[in-house]
């Protein structure tokens, strides 16, 4: 049996465009975002990646491989520092 092991989320991103991804984090980078992990399911829709996560342990990391905006559209973005 072969082992599965860690990879860049980016990567497994690219290989699966256009699905819901639910990956098992394995590292996080400097600003404790998931950086690596193993690819536990992707999926057609929300729900089902977020159903099979009921019977994971461990921190998972669930997203849409995917344009989150239409095409065409605009979005703006508010924040607030204080310092």
């Amino acid at each position: 049996m072969d082992e599965v092991r860690p990879e860049p989320i980016e990567q497994i991103r690219q290989r699966h465009e256009g699905e819901w991804l639910l990956i098992k984090v394995t590292s996080h980078d400097k600003n404790g975002l998931p950086k690596e992990g193993i690819l536990l399911g992707h999926f057609p829709d929300r729900k089902a990646a977020w159903d099979a996560t009921e019977v994971i342990d461990g921190e998972v990391y669930v997203f849409f491989a995917g344009p989150t905006i239409p095409e065409g559209w605009e979005a703006v973005l508010h924040g607030w520092v204080s310092l």
